[in-house]
């Protein structure tokens, strides 16, 4: 729940800043009691301009902010900013009201109000800080705000060009993955990444020009590397780094579940420590190990069994003697939900599954059949408690 400005919007709006989701809680507060006839006002406030000989139908560019709004739900991926013909009308709108604007505002009692933003698109956000929202199932193209950037996502294929004074910059973008989704996407160089749920990955839009590819991850990720001997593949957490000329691998690096890890599939790459200034020596690792970083320096190399840390690719949820409290992490960021255990016994007991396309009922009733417990389910929110029994 956030607390918005509802004056700051409409300000934004007859400004032509607003972005679609201040454009969405516009529209949800002008639902609401007397709102809409408060709009209204504002639009036509001391308002004497005739447009055609005509008044100033105020009733039109209403409606048209309404259906801008409704088209907005058949867009798959689009940008923060109304099309053009919405602004027709807040031009005229906004010479009209002139310096009366702020007075009508602040002697309105709009109010602050309590929207729900929608927290589950997937969004690439550019380097100019607008931000654009993804339907990978859909093929669409969307240029920014100004025009002088056009983002393509087709079959799975991430694309950028700068036109106009930005053409043939390097723009540093950062796709964001919400719980309960992922995303397979292919980076301008041919590389394929897969991002797990809650993960965001930054990269630059283009390599061309750069001797290094490098991009920056914070989640998890899935790798696959085009080859290209002449630049070294980097990916970068906040405490690690890995790099790679082409090869198969998965990242690790959720803050909460503690230490990063590597585990490569196929190939060879090279690990290093990170702390956003300086990086260390590569430690070299071969298919089927796993690094880990260590609290102390370096890193902690054992060969594991990659198929458990690579199966959410497939959409299968594999744990091997992990904890209940590192079990619980992933299930909130699988199912998108919320668990609070107050058990806290349970936590430190470990388990080994696997579970493919499982409801989250199924999975805890399959846990709870090796250790007694039982648990509450209250909207989005799982409490996990003592059997009293036990």
């Amino acid at each position: 729940m956030t607390k918005i400005d509802i004056r700051r919007i409409i300000t934004r709006y007859i400004n032509q800043e607003a972005s679609q989701d201040e454009l969405t809680i516009l529209f949800e507060w002008i639902q609401k009691g007397n709102n809409a006839e408060v709009f209204k006002k504002l639009v036509q406030a001391d308002f004497l301009v005739k447009y055609e000989d005509k008044p100033w139908a105020t009733e039109a560019a209403f409606e048209s902010f309404l259906d801008t709004i409704k088209e907005k739900e058949n867009r798959k991926i689009r940008s923060l900013f109304v099309r053009e013909h919405v602004w027709k009308y807040a031009a005229v709108i906004m010479i009209v009201l002139g310096s009366s604007l702020y007075f009508l505002l602040n002697q309105n009692p709009l109010g602050d109000i309590q929207v729900n933003l929608d927290p589950n698109q997937i969004t690439i956000q550019l380097d100019n800080g607008e931000i654009l929202t993804i339907d990978p199932e859909t093929n669409a193209t969307v240029k920014s705000k100004k025009g002088n950037t056009v983002v393509s996502f087709v079959n799975g294929v991430l694309s950028q060009t700068e036109e106009g004074e930005n053409k043939g910059e390097v723009a540093h973008n950062t796709i964001r993955v919400p719980y309960g989704k992922n995303l397979s996407v292919t980076l301008q160089d041919g590389s394929v990444v897969m991002l797990n749920s809650g993960s965001s990955l930054t990269y630059p839009s283009s390599f061309e020009n750069l001797d290094k590819r490098e991009v920056a991850l914070n989640g998890e990720g899935f790798f696959e590397i085009a080859k290209n001997p002449e630049k070294p593949f980097i990916v970068k957490t906040e405490t690690m780094y890995t790099q790679v000329f082409g090869t198969v691998f998965n990242v690790s690096a959720y803050k909460e579940d503690g230490p990063s890890e590597v585990v490569l599939v196929e190939g060879s790459v090279g690990v290093g420590e990170f702390n956003g200034l300086v990086n260390s020596d590569l430690q070299m690792i071969v298919p089927s190990q796993k690094a880990t970083k260590s609290e102390g320096k370096g890193f902690i190399v054992e060969h594991v069994d990659v198929s458990s840390y690579i199966s959410w690719t497939k959409g299968i949820l594999a744990f091997e003697n992990e904890s209940m409290a590192q079990i619980i992490n992933r299930l909130q960021r699988q199912y998108d939900i919320k668990i609070v255990n107050q058990y806290r016994e349970l936590g430190e007991r470990r388990f080994t599954g696997m579970f493919d396309e499982e409801s989250i009922d199924n999975v805890l009733r399959t846990i709870q059949a090796h250790t007694h417990f039982k648990y509450e389910v209250e909207g989005n929110t799982i409490t996990i408690k003592k059997n009293k029994k036990e």
